[in-house]
């Protein structure tokens, strides 16, 4: 979306006026100061939201101690609420459109410029800051899915590259070496074949949690991004063409209709999340999943004792990796309408600073900062530094596909559906796909809600 356009939605919902989101700040006072300030004396209230798991585990205990020490100091108590996990684009969004939006969240980087084109955040520039922007300057560039218009409306938290995880116990039972894990489509079902087999019903090769929130930006589109760096998530828009090419999704949909059909991956993938993989995964009933580095604390909170390991992210047969997609993960984000702005800029500091960065690391989560990495508590943590940015891992871009008013079906529920029902035609499936989401972009360009160059390599 154009600048202008993002400055006057904006505008709009600030003063709540016709055409905006009308949005009531969740900031308050316990003193019962209505106009969010600390005048007698009560301490102020500033109410976080984020998902749910093993970095809201990590951020609870941190920010429990800082209620108790920095923040009783300041006169500041931070309501922190984690949401349910695969629900929680779906409340965030309920949150906001009710007016009962929080004052500070984690903001979805894949949907953040709905919320941005909604007015309902605000940008940081000016707000908090410099120094604090600076740090996180690397994911904060024109392309980043967190930038829009020029303007920085989240700073991110975490490095989330994606790995192919595997059990190596799993892989050795197979007959396979897991020090040379599958790299492409075919060595894929190769090997799942092998674990299930040698698993006897008890382990399967590999797992696709098709009912999870996130499959498609994490496990469908990242091994054609893989191949492939000027497409994007949601759709795969051609960022140097300017045009959809959801073609190129029929070998990954091939792949895991295959794992389906033939029984090959874990039980239940029509109805399979990301929370129950997991705990098989750490059950040692996986041999494989494709995951982000968010996988190492969930499994340290569920006490796995897998022999643990990773590969790269596979690649359709005779095409070679150029890229690991990533995401500079859990952003977060200031509504449009907080009054307190002092005490909200204080706690989002907090929630993006060197301290929070190493509690993240001391959970198993993968930080942002060098500093954190470096850490005694992360370099002690051998899984951990397996999700390590390197060389290949590259921040994808923001999409068309997150803005688009498409009409008919999504592109997640299209693949999903042509992946678990393989008497559907996939080319042409695929092709009414790129067609749909083109339309719908150039009428966004047409309208003027869609700025062409915010997606242009």
């Amino acid at each position: 979306m154009t600048r202008r356009r993002f400055l006057e939605r904006a505008a709009a919902a600030a003063a709540l006026g016709a055409g905006g989101p009308a949005l009531l700040s969740a900031c308050g006072d316990d003193g019962g100061d209505d106009g969010g300030g600390d005048a007698s004396g009560g301490t102020r209230t500033v109410v976080v939201w984020d998902r749910a798991g093993a970095e809201a585990t990590a951020r609870q205990a941190f920010l429990t101690a800082w209620n108790e020490g920095r923040g009783a100091e300041l006169g500041i108590t931070v309501q922190y609420e984690p949401q349910a996990t695969d629900k929680y684009e779906e409340i965030v969004r309920t949150a906001f459109q009710t007016q009962r939006g929080p004052d500070i969240f984690h903001g979805p980087s894949s949907i953040l410029g709905q919320f941005v084109g909604a007015g309902w955040i605000q940008p940081l520039r000016g707000l908090i800051s410099d120094d604090v922007l600076g740090n996180a300057d690397a994911y904060l560039r024109d392309s980043s899915e967190l930038v829009w218009g020029g303007e920085p409306y989240g700073v991110p938290t975490t490095t989330f590259t994606i790995r192919n995880s595997i059990n190596r116990g799993l892989f050795q039972a197979a007959g396979l070496d897991p020090d040379d894990p599958p790299t492409t489509f075919s060595a894929v079902l190769d090997a799942a074949r092998a674990i299930t087999a040698a698993g006897g019903g008890d382990a399967f090769g590999i797992a696709l949690p098709t009912a999870w929130v996130g499959f498609l930006a994490w496990i469908v589109d990242p091994p054609v991004l893989a191949s492939n760096p000027d497409l994007t998530q949601l759709g795969l828009f051609d960022r140097s063409s300017g045009e959809f090419a959801a073609e190129n999704y029929e070998p990954v949909v091939e792949l895991y209709r295959a794992l389906v059909q033939e029984e090959i991956a874990y039980p239940g993938a029509e109805t399979l999340n990301s929370d129950t993989v997991l705990g098989a995964f750490a059950e040692g009933k996986i041999g494989m999943y494709l995951s982000s580095g968010s996988i190492v604390g969930g499994l340290q909170n569920l006490g796995a004792q897998i022999d643990f390991g990773v590969g790269p992210i596979p690649v359709a047969d005779g095409q070679t990796q150029r890229q690991s997609p990533m995401n500079a993960g859990f952003p977060y984000s200031i509504s449009s309408t907080i009054e307190d702005e002092e005490s909200v800029a204080a706690v989002f500091e907090v929630l993006v600073g060197a301290e929070m960065q190493q509690a993240l690391a001391d959970g198993g989560v993968p930080p942002l900062s060098t500093e954190a990495w470096d850490s005694d508590s992360a370099m002690g943590n051998d899984w951990l530094q397996l999700f390590r940015p390197a060389d290949l891992d590259t921040q994808w871009p923001k999409k068309p596909g997150s803005v688009v008013a498409v009409e008919g079906e999504d592109v997640t529920t299209t693949i999903t559906k042509l992946i678990l029902d393989p008497s559907q035609d996939a080319p042409s499936t695929l092709a009414d796909l790129s067609e749909r989401y083109q339309r719908a972009f150039e009428t966004g360009v047409d309208n003027g809600e869609i700025d062409p160059d915010e997606f242009r390599v």
